[in-house]
């Protein structure tokens, strides 16, 4: 089974007339009244677009944004696509049509009216009309209506089975994915089935509950796992540890103690705070460097929010021996300055040896710190997927790739008519 690239489409058996390519991509970014307030996403995907236009194409676009709520009217203003429209116009400064639907005669008229080449559509949030989440068949079939080709470009949406990701595809003859899709794939991929050895893995966040798959499927692809976040402090309480008012996953202590275990017996080296940064409450201004130590308890009135100076000095100690890092979710509550210093310290650790060691990271907070320290472009790859990348790392088949895979004889049949 082989899914294909864009630039590995049938390009010169299809008419230059019939070049109308429905694009999913993820331009679920954040906004605040009507502003763009980050364009990575709608960045990533601007090298897909700009091949397609010189493939003479008619090129679709389509999204979905947030989690629409409320009356049609306050959802229709709330949640409208338009400001992403003008963000992108003014990146790759060119028009870009918006339309106020994503089916119907409006999108038909645009498309009709379209030139190769040169016009570019962004329909309205997919998700204004509901039937897109239920992965709706004729939906799907109304969206891809007025297209003759369909490419997914949107990672951070592939691991759902929705009408523009999956259903979708069942009409579509030629489909393949984008060049955003395709480095996800490469990368994760290399992490997850080909790691270059010794690969080491940071998670940091939460809930140990949200990644048990994640740490198991780690546990098999690097010897040493560094814990941070709440995660840390959970693992550490299930040891015995008393980590005074820290905020503790009770309900996953037990997970805690078997996952230990598990790693014991597979010679994974599992690392943890020794320190922290520490506060009466989420919102000081000042952090308190406390130790962890299983003989000596924090204070009860303090919270640990942060990994401490020795803890990072120890952690790059170590990553200096990997070979390629994976990375997901934050070491601390970052948005806070007063407990940034563990997680950007990261990010500037692996920003100094990113020549040496590749490092692929991802999350939503993840990329938010990465994003912070302006090294977005920096590292090996920044993923732009969450819970897509999650969801990967578990092991998982996504929705979105499951869907271009074509059969090696249907690869063949596509070749050979080139």
């Amino acid at each position: 089974m082989k899914i294909l690239r864009v630039d590995e489409l049938p390009w010169a058996r299809i008419d230059e007339n019939h070049r109308r390519v429905f694009v999913r991509v993820d331009f679920n970014v954040p906004m605040k009244d009507g502003v763009v307030l980050d364009d990575f996403r709608i960045r990533q995907a601007i090298p897909t677009i700009e091949y397609l236009l010189k493939q003479n194409c008619i090129v679709i676009l389509a999204s979905h944004w947030g989690r629409p709520k409320g009356s049609e009217e306050e959802k229709r203003k709330k949640f409208t696509l338009l400001p992403v429209a003008e963000k992108l116009a003014e990146i790759m400064d060119r028009e870009v049509l918006f339309s106020e639907d994503c089916i119907g005669d409006g999108v038909r008229k645009l498309v009709t009216d379209g030139r190769g080449g040169k016009t570019i559509i962004l329909l309205e949030n997919l998700r204004l009309d509901e039937r897109e989440e239920a992965n709706d068949s004729d939906f799907a079939e109304k969206l891809f209506a007025h297209a003759d080709l369909y490419v997914n470009d949107a990672f951070g949406a592939s691991h759902r089975a929705h009408a523009s990701i999956e259903a979708i595809t069942h009409f579509a003859k030629t489909k393949g994915m984008g060049f955003l899709l395709g480095k996800e794939w490469e990368a994760l991929n290399q992490a997850l089935h080909h790691p270059i050895q010794p690969q080491m893995a940071i998670l940091g966040g939460s809930k140990i509950s949200d990644k048990i798959l994640v740490i198991k499927n780690m546990m098999l692809k690097s010897k040493d796992i560094f814990v941070g976040g709440r995660m840390a402090q959970t693992f550490l309480a299930s040891q015995g540890y008393q980590l005074g008012g820290s905020s503790i996953e009770e309900d996953a202590l037990p997970i805690a103690r078997r996952l230990l275990a598990e790693a014991k017996h597979l010679g994974v080296n599992f690392h943890f705070p020794v320190d922290g940064r520490a506060g009466t409450d989420i919102q000081t201004d000042k952090g308190t460097i406390v130790k962890i130590h299983e003989k000596q308890p924090v204070a009860k009135e303090l919270a640990i929010f942060d990994i401490g100076p020795q803890t990072l000095e120890n952690w790059t100690a170590t990553l200096k021996k990997a070979k390629s890092v994976i990375w997901n979710g934050p070491l601390g509550v970052f948005e806070n300055p007063a407990f940034a210093k563990g997680t950007l310290g990261l990010v500037d650790f692996l920003v100094s040896v990113k020549d040496t060691i590749p490092t692929i990271a991802g999350g939503g907070e993840t990329v938010a710190a990465i994003t912070q320290q302006n090294a977005l472009t920096t590292l090996f790859h920044v993923s732009t997927g969450g819970g897509a990348m999650l969801e990967f790392l578990e092991g998982k088949e996504l929705p979105g790739f499951e869907a271009l895979k074509l059969r090696d004889r249907e690869v063949e049949a596509l070749v050979s008519s080139q």
